[in-house]
Formats: C-alpha cells, structure tokens, sequence
C-alpha cells in the first residue's frame, strides 16, 4: 500500500511533471495545491515534519535542521514549480 506521500508524488507527477519534489521528504507531503488560473499544480510541505526528518533521519540539532531548511530549502527560489511550504508551528 503507498503512503501519502507517495500518493500525492503520483498525482503531482501526473497532473504537472515538472513539479518539484523533495527527495526523500514524501513524509512531509502533506497535499498539492492546485493554481486554477496559471492550471499548474505543486507539492505542499509541512514545515515541522520537514524539520522532524532532518532531526530523526539525518541525526542533525533541530538548530542544525532549522539552518539547512532555510538556506537549502526556503532559501532557493526554483520558479512557478517550486513547492510551498506552510509553516505549521502554531506561531
């Protein structure tokens, strides 16, 4: 049975192959935002589990999470397909 997330990389891949994804992040998948008036679709991300799987998976500080997410991630602008990702922190 797929997960989630790689149920919604299957859609994206199909409704928008040149969406970007994450690799390795399907866990942080949490939907596909559908842009009706430009008819392109990309990833959503949830920014703690994003951080959670660089803590757990990649055994860094949420410090060390917290800097590569802003400068590897939020840092990069990758166009009309880049994902978004919606700050899920409560703050």
């Amino acid at each position: 049975m797929m997960t989630k997330g790689e149920r919604i990389r299957d859609i994206l891949q199909n409704e928008n192959p040149e969406s970007i994804l994450y690799d390795g992040m399907d866990e942080a998948l949490m939907g596909i935002h559908r842009n009706s008036v430009e008819d392109r679709s990309v990833g959503v991300y949830s920014y703690i589990s994003y951080i959670s799987i660089l803590v757990d998976r990649d055994k860094m500080t949420e410090e060390e999470a917290v800097e590569f997410f802003d400068y590897n991630v939020e840092g990069l602008h990758l166009g009309k397909q880049q994902p978004l990702i919606i700050d899920d922190t409560g703050v």
